[in-house]
């Protein structure tokens, strides 16, 4: 069986990382934490549950996350953020693909359900979520621009049997706190890009909403549906006025 290290990215976690730790040490050879400069338990909780901890200031999503994976200490990687919990059947999926890897195959996606106030919401673009989180570092890479990393592999990409279960706990008012942290970091990103326009916050925000009802089906979720659909449209519409304040 080819070794395989879970790695996740935490910066004041205390009430998460433990979770994220055990629900991924079955299935693995290790799980690494890296650190971003807690100043809460975080660290005690991820060493009392199994993991081997490194530490770095954070420095951004996509550049953590890659700065991970490079410290695993075995090629083969699973992703799992702190506020994830890999689900049994997952887990299992994971064992049998370490046992025999197929040919041709760069990376495995999963099925992640994100939650909203104690339930999975399957529409409103959260349904179709179907990352690539266990990979071959060697034939694969972190990619993205922050807040928002992907992983790039090689080759086919299947998705496996079984849910990364995404947040189980988060309730609308926590949703509100990270789409407001988010918009923060992404409003640098766009300014990088250049000063977006003043119209540019609006019709954003506008092209979100719609997605997210007419193609996403919101409504068909009721009211965790259309709290995604308005929470995240105002997330858009804030990143780009931020933007508009930054320096280019």
């Amino acid at each position: 069986m080819r070794p395989l290290s879970a790695v996740i990215i935490a910066r004041d976690e205390e009430s998460k990382i433990g979770a994220a730790v055990a629900s991924a040490l079955p299935w693995v050879s290790e799980v690494l934490v890296l650190d971003g400069g807690s100043t809460d338990g975080t660290v005690g909780q991820a060493k009392a549950a199994g993991a081997r901890v490194v530490h770095h200031p954070f420095d951004g999503f996509v550049s953590q996350k890659r700065r991970a994976v490079a410290l695993a200490a075995h090629d083969h990687v699973v992703i799992v953020d702190s506020d994830e919990r890999i689900g049994p059947r997952l887990g299992a999926s994971i064992l049998r693909v370490r046992r025999d890897w197929p040919a041709e195959t760069g990376g495995f996606r999963v099925h992640r359900w994100n939650y909203l106030d104690g339930a999975a919401v399957r529409g409103a673009g959260w349904g179709a979520d179907r990352p690539v989180r266990v990979f071959d570092r060697r034939t694969g890479e972190v990619a993205g621009v922050d807040p928002h990393d992907r992983v790039e592999v090689e080759g086919f990409a299947p998705v496996l049997p079984g849910v990364l279960h995404h947040d189980p706990d988060r309730s609308t008012r926590a949703y509100v706190r990270a789409t407001v942290s988010h918009a923060r970091r992404a409003s640098e990103s766009i300014a990088r890009a250049g000063r977006p326009g003043p119209a540019a916050p609006w019709l954003h925000a506008a092209a979100h909403f719609a997605r997210k009802v007419v193609l996403g089906g919101a409504p068909l979720q009721g009211r965790r549906g259309m709290t995604v659909a308005w929470v995240g449209a105002k997330g858009v519409a804030r990143k780009y006025r931020l933007a508009r304040r930054l320096p280019r």
